[in-house]
């Protein structure tokens, strides 16, 4: 069996309250509705991990290459240099004059998962932002084997981190996808003291103490990515 060991998320506050950091190998689920953070939080998950000199590759739905990399730049993460030297990859299904149509999510679905066996020397934590838009339109039996295989690849020493819309999938996948993760982590927009503030709600997470502050009230601060707020002073 292999040893967990706990790496950093490149935050310290953020580490400190997730009793550790990020248990590695694992596969964490991060979901939450539009606008709760998601997608910031994998990106600091990534910075961490680059930090832990981890090489990570990333696939994104949600914006280009180069996009990508530039907003992790612009909210503080220094990652330019990962990225320019081969550490951090960055793929996007975001492809020039290319139709969005069900079969193009069953075959990015499919080659995703075939690089990732087939490149699994070339990353130490692989990302997929976001997985609901991934597998949208496969089929369930599809959906089945492709994390059949992420947990075998997790099982060979890697971290895998999958960001989710609770609505993006269907109740039995969802329900089996909370099952099989080492860690899931649930994330809601809040209002607090007339803020608008976020929470992440750590439903478990492995190789931590069994007793651990499990909600955690953050925002997205533009200049330096995510910010804890203390409760007490998200109610003034």
């Amino acid at each position: 069996m292999l040893r967990v060991r706990m790496i950093t998320t490149g935050n310290e506050e953020l580490d400190t309250k997730m009793a550790g950091g990020l248990p590695f190998p694992a596969l964490i689920v991060v979901e939450g509705g539009h606008g709760t953070g998601k997608s910031v939080l994998a990106q600091q998950f990534a910075y961490g991990s680059l930090k832990s000199e981890l090489k990570v590759t990333v696939v994104t739905t949600e914006t280009t290459t180069i996009g990508y990399v530039r907003g992790m730049i612009n909210v503080g993460f220094d990652i330019l240099d990962k990225y320019l030297h081969g550490q951090l990859v960055v793929y996007s299904t975001q492809i020039p004059r290319v139709k969005w149509v069900t079969s193009t999510s069953r075959d990015l679905l499919f080659l995703t998962l075939k690089y990732m066996v087939s490149n699994i020397d070339k990353y130490d934590v692989f990302i997929i932002d976001s997985f609901s838009i991934l597998v949208k339109g496969s089929k369930r039996e599809d959906i089945a084997n492709f994390l059949t295989v992420v947990k075998k690849i997790v099982d060979k020493g890697k971290l895998i981190i999958l960001t989710t819309h609770p609505e993006g999938l269907s109740e039995s996948l969802h329900a089996g996808l909370k099952a099989i993760a080492d860690g899931y982590i649930e994330l809601k927009n809040v209002e607090m003291g007339g803020r608008a503030l976020k929470v992440m709600n750590i439903i478990k997470l492995k190789g931590v103490p069994s007793v651990f502050e499990n909600t955690i009230t953050f925002d997205v601060d533009p200049a330096f990515g995510i910010k804890l707020v203390p409760m007490a002073l998200a109610k003034v």
